[in-house]
């Protein structure tokens, strides 16, 4: 009873969320990549940032295509670094209320915590945060990432665009 109670809800959920061509998105992480094919070795055609808007186009494996707005040119992001919602909000520790944050609160927030607790946290214990702005800064080319994975025998099937 339960499987078909879960399976249900999701199906629900599935036609409440869905999105249609046309629809607008907005990024939700402080960076991205629009990629030329739905994978994350895709060649990189530009960089998005934190909440600028696309055009949703299609879906596959995990990837959306989309169109940037401003500029018309189509690609893929993941799925996961897009949304429906312009702004993303979020309850911080420390605060009462939900509230929109900003791309720097976002990547605080991926290393769990706010710009306060960050502050608090590194006067208390002597910690510099710089090195690790400075190495969220990095990037890595998706040919090293290729040679890497080629040279250290590791899963090739994850070099392969998704299908």
């Amino acid at each position: 009873m339960r499987t078909v109670l879960l399976v249900t809800l999701m199906l629900v959920a599935l036609f409440v969320f869905a999105v249609d061509a046309g629809d607008p998105l907005f990024v939700q992480v402080r960076d991205t990549e629009l990629r030329s094919g739905p994978g994350f070795l895709s060649p990189i055609q530009d960089r998005l940032g934190f909440g600028q808007e696309l055009e949703y186009v299609a879906e596959r494996s995990g990837w959306m295509q989309v169109m940037v707005t401003e500029t018309g040119v189509t690609g893929w992001v993941h799925a996961a670094a897009a949304k429906e919602n312009r702004a993303t909000q979020m309850q911080l520790q420390g605060e009462q209320t939900a509230r929109t944050v900003t791309s720097r609160e976002v990547a605080l927030a991926g290393r769990g915590f706010s710009e306060n607790i960050e502050g608090e946290y590194g006067n208390q214990n002597r910690v510099d945060f710089s090195r690790v702005d400075e190495l969220e800064t990095r990037r890595v080319d998706p040919e090293e990432i290729v040679s890497f994975v080629t040279e250290a025998s590791l899963r090739e099937d994850f070099l392969k665009e998704a299908e």
